[in-house]
């Protein structure tokens, strides 16, 4: 059927329609806390769905569907590892951060070993989600230019200028409410898949799916080998997913931006454990939808429905299926998950850019224009970094999208020690130096399934910072 002008003016209105309410939730912050970290006053459980919209990208809602038509439930198993997890971030590490006035994530670190550590891991950071989320902008826009004809530029500029909008004026309050709004759209849009596919199909789902043992969710591992090689096993899955979530929601201040505009430690640890809970629901929502696909196909392979990968299988679905007017919503939702996650990569960055490299800048009279200053200079270089790319063959996008595995262990170990031990700088500098360029080596050159990267990168972190402080203590006396 392919969309209409109705659709392309849904999916237009939409769009204005985020800009407008994002501009009016953000409301006029006064200064720079007030723009980066809220008033503290946002309800823990917008906070909590904020925390799913961020981690949710326009390319986690294509490629879910698309491991369900071609697999199991399997990718369940890693969502019980990142429940898990996000137990461990409520009860140890989230006290730290409401210890005195956090203003980033990584205000921590200049307490506990000095500025120039502080400065040093938020580097790390910002390259991490550069690239990360570089790569997802370039994804988002792969629709836009499918739909509408424009070239890559055009439309990376599209999403980048909409998103900047509201997030320039209202700063991290209004980037938390679009994330509410945005969230309810591609879930309805998961539901309507389901829904609608649903009654499409003349024989029963469930026995179809059965018998095709998609219905699994447990996989064991044959061998020790495949506990590593493998991403989705029991033990891998599950402990890795812990290790990972503990990183990325605990010591990524993309994600512990949000939970500091709580205001309180108790709120903060509610909406971390609630947003595991509706991560588990919403994984099974696409899950499902891409089962329901896959009944509406009649499990033919991706080649016969003449695609040419399985993550264009929704896509196929929603423009030629999918009612007039509900498509182009539908499609809105997609832009919806992109939007979320560069927003708050937006402003993450800026304020870890202002209070964490530059902090004698936020002590300025017009501290509130330079935290828009640096929120404009990153929707820049967002842009110039996805149109770097030519093609969606090109290999960096592979790199861009497993990037975090570089630095996550290094991440996590620096914050352990620093919390846990007496560890002094210079051996937290080397151990975290170490971890990354191994992770590199591993990453690059090695076979290891990614839901281990983080806990190998953090015993990577503690091998050698141990080694490295017990030859420091033996130099020193």
């Amino acid at each position: 059927m392919g969309l209409t002008l109705i659709d392309l003016l849904v999916i237009v209105l939409y769009l204005l329609l985020c800009v407008a309410i994002g501009i009016k939730a953000g409301g006029r912050p006064t200064d720079s806390t007030a723009y980066f970290k809220t008033d503290g006053k946002v309800p823990w459980w917008a906070v909590s769905l904020s925390v799913v919209a961020t981690e949710t990208s326009m390319l986690t809602v294509i490629s879910i569907p698309a491991v369900a038509y071609l697999g199991s439930l399997v990718f369940l198993q890693i969502v019980f590892g990142y429940i898990l997890g996000r137990i461990v971030i409520a009860w140890l590490i989230l006290p730290s951060y409401f210890r005195g006035e956090q203003k980033t994530a990584y205000s921590f670190f200049e307490e506990r070993f000095g500025r120039g550590f502080q400065r040093l891991i938020s580097i790390v950071f910002l390259i991490t989600r550069l690239l990360a989320d570089g790569v997802r902008l370039f994804a988002a826009a792969i629709p836009i230019r499918v739909i509408t004809g424009l070239d890559y530029p055009v439309s990376i500029s599209i999403i980048a200028a909409l998103t900047l909008a509201y997030t320039y004026y209202g700063g991290l309050k209004s980037v938390i409410w679009i994330d509410v709004l945005q969230l309810a759209v591609y879930t309805f849009g998961g539901a309507f898949v389901i829904w609608f596919a649903g009654t499409q199909i003349v024989d029963p789902l469930l026995p179809m799916l059965a018998e095709a043992g998609k219905l699994q969710m447990i996989t064991w591992p044959g061998t020790i080998t495949e506990v590593f090689t493998t991403p989705y096993n029991i033990i891998g899955a599950v402990l890795g997913g812990m290790f990972l979530s503990m990183a990325s929601h605990g010591v990524d201040h993309l994600m512990v931006q949000r939970l500091l505009a709580c205001g309180e430690l108790r709120k903060a640890q509610t909406a971390i454990v609630a947003s595991g809970i509706l991560v588990l629901v919403q994984f099974t929502l696409f899950l499902f939808a891409g089962m329901a696909i896959y009944g509406f196909y009649n499990g033919v392979s991706i080649s016969e429905l003449n695609l040419a990968q399985a993550d264009e299988v929704l896509l196929k679905f929603i423009n030629e299926e999918i009612p007039v007017g509900i498509a182009g919503l539908l499609i809105a939702g997609l832009f919806a998950a992109a939007m979320s996650t560069l927003s708050s990569s937006l402003s993450a960055l800026s304020s870890s850019t202002l209070f964490d490299v530059f902090p004698k800048l936020s002590e300025l009279p017009n501290a509130i224009l330079i935290s828009r200053g640096f929120t404009l200079m990153w929707t820049a270089v967002f842009i110039l970094f996805a149109i770097s790319f030519t093609s969606t063959d090109n290999p960096v996008i592979e790199l861009g999208l497993a990037i975090a595995g570089f630095t996550y262990g290094g991440l996590l170990g620096a914050f352990f020690t620093g919390r846990y031990t007496s560890i002094h700088r210079n051996s937290a500098v080397i151990a975290l130096l170490a971890c990354v360029f191994s992770m590199a080596a591993i990453i690059l050159l090695g076979n290891l399934a990614y839901p281990w990267y983080t806990l190998i990168g953090v015993s990577i972190y503690f091998t050698v910072a141990a080694i490295a402080e017990q030859i420091r203590r033996l130099i020193t006396g």
